[in-house]
Formats: C-alpha cells, sequence, structure tokens
C-alpha cells in the first residue's frame, strides 16, 4: 500500500461517490503479528479526508448588465445613514438573547474541539487509609496513557469535532443576519408608520379646510346642504382610520425593544426618544444596477451551514471504517505504598484493542455513513440552488422598487401641484367641489404609494444584503484539517 493512495469523500460533482471497496475480514491475529500489523496500517490507514463542494456555476454570476459590483457591506445598514438605527443594532447585536444563545453553542462546540482526538492522558491519585490497629497507609499511583491511531479513528473523531464547530458558527452568523433582518425592518417599518401617520393628518387637514371652504360657501347659498355632507363624510372617514396607524407606532417600538433584549419601554431613554420622534424614512443608497460574482454566495450561512454539515458527514465514514482496524495503545503505571513499607511496582505495556466480529454490522455502518454524506452533498446543491433563485429574486425586487420609488416620486409632485391648481380653480368658481375632492384624494393617495415606495426600496436593499450574507461575523469556508 503507497502512502500516496487516499479514498475521496462524497462530492457532489457529476458521476456521484463511488465507495472504497476495503480489505476483507481480518484473519485470528496472534500477539506478535497484531503489533506488526498495527504499527503497518499505522502508515497507510484509510482517511476520510475532505474534498469542498463544488457547483458548476458560470465565471460570475451576473443579473444585472455592466460589470459587477461587490456587496462587501459588512455594515451596509449605516449606508442608510440614520444614527438611530445605527444605535439600535449596536443595541440588538449586543443584547440580543437568541444571537447570546448562539453564541454560547458555539463555545460549547469549540470546548468539544478541544477535547476531541485526544492520544495522550495522563492520571494520579493520593490515598490514606487507616486500619482498626491505627496504622496509617498513604499511596500514590500515576499512570500515562498514549494511544496510537492506526484505523485513524481519532482524526475523524476530531474533523467530526471540528465540523460541529463550524456548524455551531454557521448557526450564529445565521441568527446574527435573522437579527440584522428583523431590527432593520422593525425600524423601517417604524419609520414607515410615523410617516403615514403625518400623511393621514395633513389630509384630515385638507379635508377640515376643504369642510370650511364648503361650509362658507353653503351661509352664502353658493353650495348645498349635499355638498356639506359629503365633505363632513370624508373628513369623518379619515378621523376612523387614525386610531389604527396611531397604536401601530408604539408596537413597532416594544417590538424593536424585545430585539434588542429589552422589555417593552426599556431601551434607553435617548434612543427610545429619537425613535419615538418622527423623522425621515431611511433611503437606500446603492445603485439599482448590481451585478454578483458567484464567490460572494459563500459568505452565506445558510451555505457554510450545508457545507460544514457535508464535512461532518464525510467525518462520519472515517469514524466508522475506524472500526474495521484494530486500536493499540501503551500505558505505563507506577504505584507507591509510601508509609507501609515503601514498595512501589511498575507496569509498562501495550493494550491491543481488535475488531469487532463479524464485520458485516461494521461495514453496513460505512455504508450507512456513505450514503449520509451523499444526502448531505445534495442538500448543499439543493441550498446552493435556492440561493441562486433568492439572489436572483432580491436582485430584481432592488431594481423594481428602485423604479417603483421613482416613479411615485414623481405622481406625489404632479398631485400636489394638481390640487393646488384646482383649489385656486374652485376659489374662482372654475372648478366644482368633485374637482377638488377628487384632486384631495388623489394626493393623498400619491403621497402614500412614495412612502411605500421608500419603505419598500429599503426592505429590497437590506434583503439583498441578507441574502448575500453581508453583515454577519462568519469567516471563510472550513479548510480541511
Amino acid at each position: 500500500m503507497t502512502s500516496g493512495t487516499r479514498p475521496h469523500p462524497p462530492s457532489p460533482a457529476p458521476g456521484g461517490f463511488q465507495p472504497r471497496r476495503w480489505p476483507g475480514r481480518w484473519a485470528v491475529l496472534r500477539p506478535g503479528p497484531a503489533l506488526l500489523g498495527a504499527a503497518l496500517l499505522g502508515a497507510c490507514a484509510p482517511d476520510a479526508g475532505y474534498q469542498a463542494p463544488s457547483f458548476p456555476f458560470a465565471s460570475r454570476y451576473q443579473a444585472a448588465a455592466g460589470a459587477p459590483v461587490l456587496l462587501s457591506n459588512d455594515l451596509w445598514w449605516r449606508r442608510l445613514d440614520d444614527p438611530a438605527l445605527d444605535r439600535l443594532v449596536e443595541l440588538a447585536l449586543a443584547g440580543n438573547p437568541d444571537l447570546a444563545a448562539a453564541a454560547a453553542r458555539v463555545e460549547a462546540a469549540e470546548a468539544l474541539l478541544a477535547a476531541a482526538g485526544v492520544t495522550e492522558s495522563a492520571e494520579a491519585s493520593v490515598g490514606a487509609l487507616v486500619d482498626r490497629e491505627g496504622e496509617a497507609s498513604v499511596t500514590f499511583s500515576a499512570s500515562l496513557t498514549r494511544v496510537f491511531d492506526p484505523g485513524g479513528a481519532l482524526r475523524a473523531e476530531r474533523r467530526g469535532a471540528l465540523a460541529r464547530a463550524g456548524i455551531a458558527e454557521a448557526e450564529r452568523d445565521a441568527a446574527w443576519l435573522r437579527l440584522l433582518d428583523a431590527t432593520v425592518s422593525g425600524y423601517l417599518d417604524l419609520r414607515f408608520r410615523q410617516e403615514l401617520l403625518a400623511l393621514r393628518r395633513a389630509g384630515i387637514e385638507r379635508r377640515r379646510d376643504t369642510l370650511a371652504t364648503v361650509r362658507r360657501l353653503a351661509a352664502e347659498e353658493e353650495a348645498t346642504r349635499l355638498e356639506v355632507l359629503r365633505a363632513e363624510a370624508r373628513l369623518a372617514e379619515a378621523e376612523a382610520g387614525l386610531p389604527a396607524v396611531e397604536a401601530a407606532i408604539p408596537a413597532a417600538l416594544s417590538g424593536l425593544a424585545v430585539l434588542a433584549g429589552r422589555a417593552p419601554g426599556g431601551l434607553p431613554p435617548d434612543l427610545a426618544a429619537a425613535l419615538a420622534r418622527p423623522a425621515a424614512q431611511p433611503r437606500a443608497g446603492l445603485s439599482p444596477e448590481v451585478g454578483v460574482p458567484a464567490d460572494l454566495l459563500r459568505n452565506r450561512p445558510d451555505l457554510r451551514l450545508a457545507e460544514r454539515r457535508y464535512y461532518a458527514a464525510v467525518a462520519g465514514i472515517g469514524e466508522a471504517r475506524a472500526a474495521l482496524y484494530p486500536r493499540l495503545s501503551l500505558r505505563g503505571s507506577l504505584s507507591v505504598d509510601a508509609l507501609a513499607d515503601g514498595s512501589a511496582a511498575l507496569a509498562l505495556g501495550p493494550s491491543l484493542q481488535l475488531p469487532p466480529l463479524p464485520q458485516g454490522p461494521a461495514r453496513a455502518a460505512i455504508r450507512a455513513r456513505e450514503a449520509e454524506a451523499r444526502a448531505a452533498a445534495a442538500d448543499w446543491r439543493a441550498a446552493v440552488l435556492a440561493a441562486l433563485a433568492e439572489m436572483e429574486a432580491a436582485l430584481l425586487d432592488h431594481r423594481a422598487t428602485a423604479r417603483a420609488e421613482e416613479a411615485a416620486g414623481r405622481a406625489a409632485r404632479l398631485d400636489a401641484e394638481a390640487l393646488a391648481l384646482t383649489r385656486r380653480l374652485f376659489e374662482l368658481e372654475s372648478a366644482t367641489l368633485g374637482d377638488l375632492i377628487e384632486a384631495e384624494s388623489a394626493l393623498g393617495s400619491s403621497e402614500e404609494r412614495l412612502a411605500e415606495a421608500v419603505l419598500g426600496r429599503a426592505r429590497a436593499f437590506a434583503a439583498l444584503n441578507v441574502r448575500l450574507g453581508s453583515g454577519h461575523q462568519g469567516g471563510e469556508s472550513l479548510p480541511p484539517s
């Protein structure tokens, strides 16, 4: 057997995973040949290894015209240029309990990784005993064990622990992104609700002005009772929709406090005052024409999570294969009776643990682990395809919302001019009350559509960055180990 011959792990590349055939069942081993065989196996034992899964991307993934733009904005929410949002995100990332739990699971996985695959161990103990005759004895014992790994069990164990640590890190990064998404979306919704409330109140004031004008004209017998009733009904209709919009604002504030790990109403007073004070809606500061290279998708925690689950499955193959090979350990111990006769005992010797016979169950376990690895590879490919679909949708939505915001802004400006002109014509008796009511309704609708368009574009900007995996604290793909 040559040292360069290594089995390949299951790969999602075309052709699938071809499991390697291993030696037949072990013959009956005598003590001498067994030790020699174990030593030889240590140099050529099977190693599941690790090969990062691959996907047949094009040379670059680009859904927009022009050169791709790398969105490596780890602090992408700051491009919304809103200090209150920056402070809120900072509090949420520091105090959210879900994120803290995910970070604790990473610490636990890293601690288990440090203890995995240990080949040496030492023990020591001291004991004292007083018999019925009052004679005391003190004993001291110590032992040192060195485990050899001809079958690669310890290496596979460490790889599995490394993969589980990577899974915990990817889950933490996914929780980080979900928190960013929820916090930014909640803040954008708060500012939209405040803008909507301001628009509704402005609309109510316009309707009150119209009602006052109609009542004045009715007093001068230039307007009918029906026109007065219509104006009053429109005002009442607008006032009836106001409480629901007002109630949505404190609800949004409570949701943001909970995301930051605080009880409702528990945000710092200065931040709470800044959030409660109406402010302009944040606007996305990113060109709608964005190209995304394929490698950037690997920043996504869900893809790294699928990849590292594949890695764990490959490590599981190594652990199952190691059960076909013996395990050799060398143990030395020293025992001293300090007070009785001062006797000491020293022991040193090897220990050989043979694989179980028959090996049918062990080989079945290998086949099961190989199937699990193929399933993990397929899951990774499915995750990549889903990520590509999400990215395509996010890019299209980002461009569409930018165009929608531009059109809505133009419509709002035109409707504002039309209302001003209609009001002047109405006062000159060149326009009817119906014309004035229609112009007011058109302006109110277009202003709300503009607010929704600004919200939609900002949300699309946030969704695009989240779909790219921007903003989490994760690193590169897990290297072989």
